[in-house]
């Protein structure tokens, strides 16, 4: 079988982009001096270049669009078996090689979703990756049509299955000194979150409840808070 559909594989990394919010303040990020590139450039990602660059540029697009179509969804395989074999004498690549290019391209689209990569930026850090312009403008136009409606059908199909928070509670923990009592240690906070999946039962009840209890100190939960802010801040972006 080949790489499931929504997933590029281990080797390219993962990623979680139903936080994302593409096809709406686009980040121009990685084209600013110093930044960390948005998309990591490896040995694997420019091998996975130098594949798609032999693949038929008219043709490209089309399975650029099938990918993304189906990217979403955990379970199911983007081609199935009888389809990638088309692919590889299509394309005259081997099975392995054919395994390379889909997940390569399942994980550019993946960023370009995480980090709401605008279709400009993506295509010149592909080019950096060492893809050639006519496949890199292909990935970026099929980008700049679909990200939006991609997007939406993460935020529907969220990647991995995580549970939902139903409910939390905190409360402050005071620590004592073991010499003086009048002195207090460090506070924390401890939460208590309740996860499950409301759908997982019969008639939406759920069956897979789970009570995760966190301690945080007061620099680790102003940490927290940070990314909170951020990830609000993508959040209203959408809307």
């Amino acid at each position: 079988q080949g790489p499931p559909a929504g997933g590029a594989a281990s080797s390219f990394g993962r990623v979680t982009p139903d936080l994302a919010t593409a096809g709406r303040g686009y980040t121009m990020a990685a084209l600013v001096k110093g930044e960390q590139p948005l998309i990591a450039v490896t040995a694997r990602l420019r091998e996975a270049t130098e594949l798609v660059n032999g693949v038929s540029v008219q043709k490209f697009p089309i399975l650029l669009t099938r990918i993304i179509a189906k990217l979403h969804l955990r379970n199911e395989h983007i081609f199935s078996e009888a389809e990638q074999e088309q692919l590889c004498g299509l394309f005259a690549l081997s099975t392995s090689q054919l395994t390379t290019v889909l997940e390569s391209c399942s994980y550019i689209l993946e960023q370009a979703a995480y980090h709401t990569i605008h279709p400009n930026a993506l295509k010149q850090l592909l080019e950096d990756a060492g893809m050639d312009e006519e496949h890199a403008q292909a990935v970026s136009t099929v980008w700049a049509d679909e990200a939006t409606e991609f997007v939406g059908r993460l935020k529907e199909h969220t990647m991995s299955g995580p549970k939902a928070l139903l409910d939390s509670q905190y409360r402050l923990h005071l620590m004592m000194g073991e010499s003086n009592l009048t002195r207090l240690k460090e506070p924390s906070a401890l939460f208590e979150f309740k996860l499950g999946r409301p759908e997982a039962g019969p008639q939406g009840q759920n069956t897979d409840k789970e009570d995760v209890v966190v301690e945080f100190s007061h620099s680790e939960l102003y940490d927290l808070f940070q990314q909170l802010e951020h990830v609000q801040e993508q959040l209203d972006s959408l809307s």
